[in-house]
Formats: structure tokens, sequence, C-alpha cells
């Protein structure tokens, strides 16, 4: 059996598709990965000794040379996609979000290969959208609250994340960051590439918050501010970073985070029972961030500050409030609220219509 796997531009798309990949081979499914060539997403699926095929795209926006771009690399992606679809003979494809898929999946329309869909965010992106209609089934990383999808053929999935994540005791974070087991950890990050408000504001509010009682920090700068941060920031609790590539070691030490609410930063601070103050950033298309992080709130499990609400006394008295009793939140419900096997739920459910 063989499944075509389309999924790229950010890691929010690209790292949960390399899960289900990953669920697929060991399961013995040949599994071909779809991306540009020389992009993000060909350079991880490479490393993970996956085969990868090109297809063009681009994305789309309003301006006049953008339009025009997307047209071109659309057509010539289309007609990639039908000659990646001829050769590979798959049994299956999967478009797992961004603009990479849709020509897959209109190819796969075309001729008849039987398609599935997979969307991370609570509001679906345009893509999945278009092509659910025809879909054999549609996974969701949450629930379908707003009903975007024909519920008959719509299965809440959750966000596959890493196995690494469940496997690194509290104890083995704790080593691996040189921090004690008797003062509280805070988590601060902004997704692979960073976050400059997050950066920005909580550069401003440490030495305060460090004053106002003790606590160890993780803080994720990303690349682009590392430096910048560096000259302002200081302490023998603080573990400045601009990546980590090993986040287990970072969920495992933490008490408590501050981030972004992607829907895989989401999906990964419930699932390692991680409560945290979430800051939406404002200009995801749709507002999915803010969506995605009011889910979660609602079933206690995170606090949302909007950005145009967010001010430094605001973030410093929650953080002061939470990080002086971290013990006040229900961890184990905030785990429940997505399923802990997605990629086995996704390959399971393929697997059953291929066959059936």
């Amino acid at each position: 059996m063989k499944i075509l796997i389309a999924a790229g531009g950010t890691g929010g798309h690209v790292y949960p598709a390399l899960t289900i990949g990953n669920t697929f081979r060991r399961n013995g499914w040949d599994v071909v990965f779809v991306g540009r060539k020389g992009s993000f997403e060909e350079n991880i699926y490479l490393s993970s000794n996956f085969k990868v095929r090109n297809v063009r795209s681009s994305l789309l926006d309003f301006s006049f040379i953008s339009m025009l771009k997307f047209s071109s690399n659309m057509l010539f992606g289309i007609s990639d996609a039908f000659k990646v679809l001829k050769s590979e003979m798959p049994d299956a494809v999967l478009g797992g979000g961004g603009y990479v898929s849709a020509p897959l999946l209109l190819a796969a329309h075309f001729l008849r290969v039987p398609y599935f869909i997979y969307e991370q965010n609570i509001v679906p992106g345009r893509t999945n959208r278009i092509f659910s209609k025809y879909a054999r089934t549609v996974f969701t990383g949450f629930p379908d609250v707003y009903g975007f999808f024909n519920q008959n053929k719509t299965v809440f999935s959750g966000n596959p994340v890493r196995d690494e994540l469940f496997k690194v005791s509290r104890e083995e974070g704790l080593k691996y960051f040189g921090f004690s087991s008797e003062i509280p950890v805070l988590l601060v990050f902004g997704g692979s590439g960073g976050a400059r408000t997050i950066n920005r504001i909580f550069s401003q509010i440490y030495e305060r918050l460090s004053e106002t009682l003790q606590v160890q920090v993780i803080f994720i700068t990303g690349k682009r501010d590392f430096k910048e941060i560096s000259k302002i920031i200081k302490g023998e609790r603080l573990r400045l970073l601009p990546y980590l590539n090993k986040m287990e070691f970072a969920y495992a030490s933490a008490d408590f985070a501050l981030s972004r609410a992607g829907a895989m930063t989401l999906t990964e601070l419930a699932l390692t029972k991680t409560f945290g103050i979430v800051i939406p950033f404002p200009f995801a298309r749709d507002n999915h961030q803010l969506k995605n992080a009011l889910y979660l709130k609602k079933k206690g499990c995170v606090d949302v500050i909007e950005e145009n609400n967010l001010s430094e006394t605001t973030l410093l008295n929650k953080l002061v409030y939470y990080l002086h009793d971290t013990n006040i939140i229900d961890r184990i419900k905030c785990r429940e609220a997505f399923p802990l096997n997605s990629a086995e739920i996704i390959y399971n459910t393929i697997t059953e219509k291929i066959n059936g």
C-alpha cells in the first residue's frame, strides 16, 4: 500500500504530517511526501529518510503580483501533480494543509484517487474548505464546533505530536537545563520562528518577575531576536535560547507556559499537561489562533490575553498569580481535551476506508 502526503509551508503543517507519515511507514505502507523543491518541508522530509516529489505552488493573497504568481504556479503545480500521481500510483492521498496540497488534491480528484484531508486548526484553511466536499474523510485537530465540514465524514483525530514528548521525565528535563526541583519553571516561546511581541514584553517584565518570586525560565526567542534579547536580560535561573529542537525537555520541566496559540502549540501544551497564558497572533487568517485558544479556555486549560489587551502590568500580574501556586490547574482534565493517539486514528481510518 502507498500513500502520498502533501503538507508544507510552516512547522504547524509539516511536523504533524511527518508524525502521520512515520505511523504509516511503521505499519508497512510506502510513504511519499509532496512539497516544493528546495523548501522547508522538503528538507524536513528528506532528513527523515522519506521520498519527496516536487510540485510548484505559492501563497495566494490579493495583490496583483501575488495573484499572477499564484495562477502561474497553480497551473504548473497541477501539471506536476498529475505526473506525480501517474508515476507513483498511490492507494490514497492525504492533504495535510498549506497551499502545497491544493495541486495534489485537485489532480487526485480528477484521477479518482481516494483522498483525505487533515485540518489542524479550529477554523479550516481555504484549501481544506474547498476540497472537503469530495474527500473520503476529513480529520480535524479540534472538534468542528463551527460546522465547516460534513459531520457524516468528519473525524476528530486531534493533532498528531511526536512520541518523544511523552518519553522524558520531569527529573530528566530539569537535569537537561540544570534546574532545581524546588523552584517553578516558566517556559516562554513563540513557535519555531519566535514571536516578537512576546519577546519584547517578556524581556521588559523579566527582572520584575524575578524580584517578585523565585522562578526558573526557559526563554526560546527564535533566531531573529536572540542577539538583541541576550543583551537585555540575563540571570542565573534563565536559559535563553534561539531555538530548541528537543522541546520534550522543555515541556517535561515546565510548570507553566507563555506562548502563541497555534494549533500544534495548544495541542502540545494540553497533552503534556502544561497550563499556560496564550497570546494569539492577531493577524492569523480568520483569526484562527484566537478561536483555537478560546476552545481550550472554555475547558479551563489556558488563559487568553489578546494583543490589544496586553500590557506589562497585566502579564506580570497573571504570571505571578499562576506561578505562585501551580496546583490550581486540573492538568489531567486538560490532557483529555485531545486524543493521545491522533496519528493512529488517521492511519486506522484511512486503512479501513481503502480496504473496505
